[in-house]
């Protein structure tokens, strides 16, 4: 049986956790840089050591990554080194110097973070006024650059029912993508916010419904790795890859400013921040057995918890995101955000309104290959159905986002 090296296929780089907005949903609490952020010389060691170990993506961020006074030392010295470089920023400093040096370096993509169809939903979310606002009037800018531009939606309570409106903007000012992952209960971000069960499967839904209705040469949905995994519902093909369990430690690793390690950056618990680049280098750290043991396959299948422990895919899914699961259980093998946990759970409930009856039939339905759903009665879910039930405004508008 052949056996596969090891390979570090993307790195996540916090430059600097230094922050000109203060997100409500912030999981590392940006805002004032680390203690003991790596200086010039070390970051572009880090460099040297990613070259060496031929990893092939970076994805800077922070913090705001414009706030690290070295980025285009760091991102210029990747470059030219062969290493495709993004960015992900949150558009306040994207200004046309900065875009004119981000094309001179050939960057992969811009990722734009933009939480909100409306901009009183953005502004207040990033605590910055005026910021929706200044993306959409910099996208000519930005356009005219050449650089494919991709908007990053971190979703929640308080956006979830403007994903239409967000998607037809984003269209509108000629974004080449979109990309969202769901916010979860780490730094900044109140529980109270998080996405109910429904609301995640509906926005997952939602993703895959435009997918199939929208050239994805034009327009690139994607959902990120708290999104999935195995579903009777959703076609598999609607993933952007077959989920084979978290990839932290194992395909990808989290640098953070202060030179501790991650499996994933994603991870915000210190716990997880397991090694140092001041003590090791990067190839010792990646290739160690003592990396990431949390995530070892057979480890990890034998300590998983809740619905994941007896689930038929559980020794290939290993508990789909490590990231949801621990930031919502504390158990990185019990993931109740799952579509296929969903889908089970709704088959075995006996409704008792309503909602609980029309979900149930949207657990049970089929997403067509235009982009429509019919529910499990095989009757298609329009607008004209949900305005007859006797349903919240708000339930009504969660659901329209599979109609609209």
């Amino acid at each position: 049986m052949p056996i596969f090296p090891k390979k570090l296929y993307s790195v996540v780089w916090e430059l600097t956790l230094k922050c000109n907005a203060h997100c409500q949903h912030c999981g590392s609490s940006a805002g004032k840089t680390r203690e003991k952020e790596l200086t010039l010389e070390e970051n572009l060691r880090i460099c040297d050591q990613l070259i060496e170990l031929k990893c092939e993506r970076i994805n800077l961020m922070g913090g705001e990554l414009f706030l690290n006074p070295d980025w285009k030392k760091i991102a210029a010295y990747l470059s030219k080194n062969g290493v495709l470089v993004s960015i992900i920023t949150n558009g306040i400093l994207l200004n046309q110097e900065n875009l004119d040096f981000l094309k001179k370096i050939n960057t992969e993509t811009i990722g734009l973070s933009i939480d909100g169809g409306l901009a009183q939903t953005h502004d207040d979310v990033r605590r910055v006024p005026g910021l929706f606002n200044k993306i959409f009037e910099n996208m000519p800018n930005i356009l005219k650059a050449g650089i494919p531009v991709v908007a990053i939606t971190t979703l929640t309570k308080k956006n979830i029912l403007e994903l239409n409106i967000l998607k037809q903007k984003l269209l509108d000012a000629g974004f080449r993508g979109w990309q969202f992952q769901m916010a979860v209960p780490y730094g900044r971000m109140a529980e109270k916010f998080l996405l109910s069960k429904e609301e995640y499967y509906i926005a997952g839904l939602f993703g895959a419904k435009n997918k199939l209705a929208i050239p994805q040469s034009k327009f690139q949905i994607t959902c990120m790795h708290d999104f999935g995994y195995y579903s009777k519902v959703i076609p598999i093909r609607q993933k952007l890859f077959a989920w084979k369990g978290c990839p932290a430690g194992k395909s990808g690793l989290g640098i953070r400013s202060d030179g501790k390690i991650h499996g994933c950056l994603s991870m915000q618990n210190d716990k997880f921040a397991e090694r140092d680049f001041r003590k090791e280098t990067l190839k010792e750290i990646f290739y160690s057995k003592n990396f990431c043991t949390w995530n070892k396959r057979f480890s990890k299948y034998k300590k998983l918890g809740g619905f994941c422990k007896e689930c038929e895919y559980g020794l290939i899914c290993l508990g789909g995101c490590s990231d949801t699961a621990h930031s919502v259980t504390g158990n990185v093998g019990d993931n109740p955000f799952c579509y296929h946990a969903i889908e089970v759970a709704y088959k075995n409930l006996k409704p008792t309104n309503d909602f609980e009856a029309i979900f149930k039939s949207i657990t049970q339905g089929k997403l067509a290959d235009d982009g429509k759903f019919y529910l499990s009665t095989k009757e298609e879910l329009t607008t004209d159905l949900i305005d007859k039930l006797n349903i919240t405004a708000q339930q009504k508008q969660l659901l329209k986002l599979l109609t609209d």
